[in-house]
C-alpha cells in the first residue's frame, strides 16, 4: 500500500486491507443472460441516474455524459477533477461508509489501487471482449475504453522538420537547451522507459539531458499542450498522443512524434461495488466500452476497440506493467522529482528490482 499512501495521504493507509463486502451474487455487473441489455436499461430506467466521478477532460467528459444521456434518459451526475483527486475522493469517502459514487473512470495505477482497496466489482460485459488484451484487467474490475500513447509534441513555429529528433539521444543536442519540458506526474512512463533504456544507461540519460539542456517541469497534460500550441514550450516531452492531435486538427501550430521505445497504457473505467445505482452503473459501462467508442474515435481519443489495433500496433508500444510500477511506485517517484529536478545522485534504478 504504499503507493496509495503516495497519491493519497495517510487516510488512505488507514483504509487499507479493509472489506467493503462482498459482491452480491445478483449484481447487474455478473448478469450473463441473453436479455442482459434489456434487464440493465429497464433497471436503469428505473433507478433514474448514476453518480461518475472521472478525470477525462472536461469538453471530451461531456459530450460522452450527454449522448448517455440522451440515448437512455438517465442523469448522469458527474464530479471531475485530476486524477490523484478522483482516486483520494472515493477512498475517503467509502472509508467514512459514504457510497455515493457508481462509476469511476481513471488511468489504469489509479483504478489498479481501487482494485486493491476492494472498493471496485468485477464486470461481466460482452464488450469486454471487443477490447485488446491490454485494455482489460484479468480481474475484470475494470477496463480501459482508451490508451494513453506517450508522444512528443512540437509547436510546428519552433521547431523545424530537420531538428526533430529521432531518437532520445539526440534530445542531449545543445540546441534543445531550454527548449524541452515535461509533465510533472509521468512516474510510471519515466519507470518503463528507464527500464527498457537498460536501467541504469536510462537513468544516466535523463540526468544527462537535465545536466546539460535542462527540463521545465508542468503539471498537468492539457497545460503542457497549451504551452506548446502557444509556442511558449517548444518541445513537450510527454503528453498523451489524442491531445496534440486534436489541437493539431483544429488547426493549431503543433504536430507530434512518437519516439522509440513508445510507452502506453490505457485508462479504466469501474463500478464501486457498493453503487448505489448498479443497473445504471453498468448500463453506463457498457455505453462507453461499446458506442462510446465510436464517439471517442470521433473525438481524436486512441481508442482500445481491437478494430484500432491495426493502428497501436504500428507503433510496437510497451505498454507499462502495473504491478511492476506500483510495487515500487515510492522509491521511483523520489528517482523521478529528483531526476528532473537535478537533486544530485539518485539511487540506481535496479537496487531492489
Amino acid at each position: 500500500m504504499r503507493v496509495a499512501c503516495l497519491a493519497l495521504g495517510a487516510l488512505a493507509c488507514l483504509a487499507a486491507n479493509l472489506s467493503f463486502g462482498q459482491q452480491d451474487s445478483n449484481s447487474p455487473a455478473l448478469d450473463e443472460s441473453a436479455d442482459r441489455s434489456a434487464r440493465l436499461v429497464a433497471g436503469a430506467r428505473r433507478e433514474g441516474s448514476l453518480s461518475l466521478y472521472a478525470s477525462m477532460a472536461e469538453k471530451d467528459l461531456i459530450r460522452l455524459v450527454s449522448e448517455f444521456e440522451r440515448r437512455y434518459g438517465i442523469k448522469v451526475k458527474v464530479w471531475r477533477s485530476g486524477k490523484n483527486n478522483v482516486l483520494r475522493r472515493a477512498v475517503t469517502e467509502a472509508r467514512a461508509g459514504r457510497f455515493e459514487v457508481d462509476v469511476v473512470h481513471n488511468p489504469s495505477p489509479e483504478m489498479e489501487l481501487l482494485h486493491r482497496e476492494r472498493l471496485l466489482q468485477e464486470v461481466r460485459s460482452p464488450y469486454q471482449r471487443e477490447l485488446i488484451p491490454e485494455a482489460v484487467a484479468p480481474h475484470r474490475e475494470w477496463a480501459g475504453p482508451r490508451v494513453y500513447i506517450f508522444v512528443q509534441a512540437y509547436n510546428t513555429n519552433r521547431v523545424t522538420p530537420e531538428e526533430l529528433p529521432k531518437t532520445f539521444a539526440d534530445l542531449l543536442d545543445p540546441r534543445w537547451k531550454g527548449r524541452i519540458a515535461i509533465e510533472a506526474k509521468e512516474q510510471e512512463w519515466f519507470f518503463t522507459l528507464v527500464q527498457e533504456m537498460g536501467g541504469e544507461p536510462g537513468l544516466k540519460f535523463f540526468r544527462d539531458l537535465v545536466a546539460r539542456n535542462g527540463l521545465t517541469v508542468r503539471n498537468g497534460n492539457a497545460l503542457l499542450n497549451n504551452l506548446v500550441v502557444a509556442g511558449e514550450v517548444p518541445l513537450a516531452l510527454t503528453l498523451y498522443s489524442y491531445l496534440p492531435e486534436q489541437s493539431r486538427r483544429s488547426g493549431a501550430p503543433i504536430n507530434w512524434i512518437a519516439l522509440a521505445p513508445t510507452v502506453a497504457y490505457t485508462d479504466g473505467i469501474g463500478v464501486m461495488k457498493r453503487a448505489p445505482h448498479p443497473n445504471a452503473a453498468v448500463l453506463f459501462y457498457d455505453f462507453v466500452l461499446s458506442d462510446g467508442q465510436t464517439l471517442l474515435a470521433e473525438l481524436n481519443h486512441v481508442i482500445s476497440h481491437r478494430r484500432n489495433e491495426p493502428y497501436l500496433r504500428r507503433f510496437r508500444l510497451k505498454f507499462i506493467e502495473l504491478d511492476a510500477v506500483l510495487a515500487d511506485y515510492d522509491r521511483w517517484t523520489r528517482i523521478f522529482e529528483d531526476t528532473l529536478y537535478g537533486r544530485g545522485a539518485v539511487s540506481s534504478p535496479t537496487a531492489s528490482q
